[in-house]
């Protein structure tokens, strides 16, 4: 007997696959038939975390959830892993004009495709200006991919209502008067991506352990946005989802040193003089905000399935260790869920009901 931790969305996920090939019966033949198919891993030791987890207090973001924060200038935003292996995104609007907000495509075209630390993220046009500087931390970070939302789900699975990057902005940062149509792409935090064997992109698994974070100084008020995300079937946060810290502190001397470094590196051949532009719209936050977040809580839907011998000897040699440790159930999960979405592959011709 083996046991597959899901949560209820993953569960119907599978169920889906299950449904949809003639070969599989139920969610149990799926799992059998995805340790008969795993390939060996080869793995390596453990690599110890970058650095533990931490004993700050700020503020958990629960899966599915985000949150909006006010980020005064020359303050410390800290985005950090407890578990590990959680994608975070992340938005940033002007707190005294919302039209100013992030803009990760000019972002991606001032620092690059991985903006780390000393790097700045850049607004949108007209203003077209450092707004924070990333000034320390262990995170990867993703300009390329955007947002997961209705339409992806909907697309490439087949699913209706399920836990989505998108809808959880939207959420969050309504307590603030901003609309859906307000939301922008999103810096994706802790994603680790590389090129592909065409070049192109990918998405690889996540690396990011306990303690793993970024710090980002705000050089102007700005209202920051993190979400965690909801993508349970990918690679992204390796097929869970799991809640992150949110701190904000004063920034200390060395922090304006590392901003400020970071801000006159961007800009070394100046920046057009700033302007006001008529109709500004200062974010505040709604007192009777009570947040809603769509598609939770999610359940935990387990499944115990009866295996051979030959598929936990399987399962022994084919578990990723140097990624998951000990933790069997997330081993486990990775593999039956990788297998699923592969499987999905063949049914790319035909329609969802």
């Amino acid at each position: 007997m083996i046991t597959l931790r899901l949560n209820h969305q993953q569960h119907d996920f599978l169920r889906t696959v299950a449904d949809r090939d003639a070969h599989l019966g139920d969610v149990g033949d799926l799992v059998r038939a995805a340790l008969a198919d795993a390939s060996v891993h080869e793995n390596r030791a453990t690599p110890a975390p970058t650095s533990g987890p931490s004993d700050r207090t700020g503020e958990i973001l629960q899966p599915g959830t985000g949150k909006a924060f006010e980020v005064a200038a020359g303050q410390v935003l800290r985005i950090e892993q407890i578990e590990g292996h959680q994608c975070v995104d992340l938005n940033v609007f002007n707190r005294a004009d919302g039209r100013e907000r992030l803009h990760v495509g000019r972002t991606r075209g001032m620092q690059g495709l991985h903006p780390g630390p000393g790097d700045v993220l850049w607004s949108n046009a007209p203003w077209e200006r450092p707004i924070m500087a990333i000034t320390g931390g262990t995170a990867t970070t993703d300009t390329q991919f955007p947002f997961c939302s209705r339409l992806i789900y909907s697309a490439f699975f087949g699913l209706r209502d399920r836990t989505n990057c998108q809808e959880i902005q939207n959420e969050a940062q309504r307590e603030y008067g901003l609309d859906p149509w307000d939301l922008h792409e999103s810096l994706n935090l802790f994603m680790h991506t590389a090129p592909g064997p065409d070049g192109e992109p990918v998405i690889l698994r996540n690396v990011a352990r306990p303690g793993d974070h970024i710090e980002f100084v705000a050089l102007i008020d700005v209202l920051a946005v993190p979400n965690v995300c909801g993508d349970d079937l990918s690679n992204c946060s390796n097929f869970g989802v799991r809640p992150v810290r949110v701190t904000i502190t004063p920034g200390g001397p060395a922090d304006a040193e590392r901003a400020r470094a970071a801000y006159d590196r961007s800009v070394v051949l100046g920046l057009p003089s700033p302007r006001e532009y008529p109709g500004a719209r200062p974010l505040q936050r709604d007192p009777g905000y009570v947040a809603a977040f769509p598609h939770l809580p999610l359940h935990p839907a387990d499944v115990a399935v009866e295996v051979s011998a030959e598929h936990l000897d399987r399962f022994a040699r084919a578990r990723n260790t140097d990624l998951y440790g000990d933790d069997e159930a997330a081993a486990l999960r990775d593999i039956v869920l990788s297998w699923a979405i592969d499987r999905l592959g063949a049914f790319a011709g035909n329609a969802w009901p």
